[in-house]
C-alpha cells in the first residue's frame, strides 16, 4: 500500500517487491521482442525467480526472507536467462542506438533505486504514523524497507544493476558485429552477381 506522509512516498517491501516483477516482466517483454533479447531475457528471468519465491514457502511466512530470497532468486534467474539470451543472440534487425544507449540508462536508474532504497531502508519509522523514530528500540518502530537494509542485499541489487548494462553492451557488440559481417556478405554476393 502506498502512503503520502510528508511530501515522501512509502510502500511496504512486498508492494516494492510487486512492482519490480511486474517491471520486469513488462520492460523485458518488450526488450525481448524489441531485439535486446539477452537483457529482456535477464529481466524475464529476474521476475521468474521472484515469482518462485513468492509462491513457493521458501520466504517462510516473515518478510524479511521474503524479501532475501526473492532478491537472491531473481539474481539467480536474471544470470542464468540472460546467458541464455546471449546463447539466442540478437534479433535480425536490433536497434543498434537503442542497445548503445541502455547501458546508460540501466546503470543511471539502477544506481538512483539503489540509492533510493540506502537511504529509505536505514531510518525507522513509526509504524502507526509514518513519521521518522529516534528511539529505534521502540517496538512499534521499523525500517521503511524492511529487508532491504542489509548492505549485501544492495550489494547483490548492484550487481544485478552491473549484470544487465553488460548484457546490453555485449548484445551491442554482437549486434554490430553481425551487422558488419552481412554488409560484407552482401557486397559480396552483389560483387559476384555484378562481375
Amino acid at each position: 500500500m502506498l502512503v503520502l506522509r510528508s511530501g515522501l512516498m512509502f510502500c511496504c517491501p512486498q508492494d516494492l517487491l510487486e512492482f519490480w516483477v511486474l517491471g520486469c516482466l513488462f520492460v523485458g517483454l518488450h526488450l525481448f521482442v524489441g531485439g535486446a533479447r539477452a537483457a529482456g531475457a535477464a529481466l524475464l528471468g529476474s521476475a521468474a525467480g521472484a515469482l518462485v519465491v513468492f509462491f513457493t514457502p521458501f520466504h517462510s511466512g516473515h518478510l524479511e526472507s521474503l524479501v532475501h530470497n526473492a532478491v537472491i532468486a531473481a539474481s539467480v534467474g536474471l544470470v542464468i536467462f540472460g546467458l541464455a539470451g546471449l546463447a539466442l543472440g540478437a534479433s535480425d534487425h536490433p536497434p543498434a542506438r537503442l542497445l548503445q544507449a541502455l547501458p546508460l540508462v540501466t546503470v543511471v536508474g539502477g544506481t538512483l533505486m539503489i540509492l533510493r532504497i540506502h537511504a529509505v531502508a536505514a531510518p525507522t519509522y513509526s509504524l502507526f504514523t509514518g513519521l521518522r523514530v529516534t528511539n529505534t528500540t521502540s517496538p512499534f518502530a521499523a525500517s521503511c524497507f524492511r529487508g532491504f537494509e542489509d548492505p549485501w542485499l544492495q550489494a547483490l541489487l548492484a550487481f544485478n544493476v552491473a549484470f544487465l548494462a553488460l548484457l546490453f553492451l555485449v548484445q551491442a557488440r554482437q549486434a554490430t558485429r553481425s551487422s558488419r559481417t552481412q554488409e560484407e556478405e552482401d557486397a559480396a554476393m552483389s560483387a559476384a552477381w555484378s562481375g
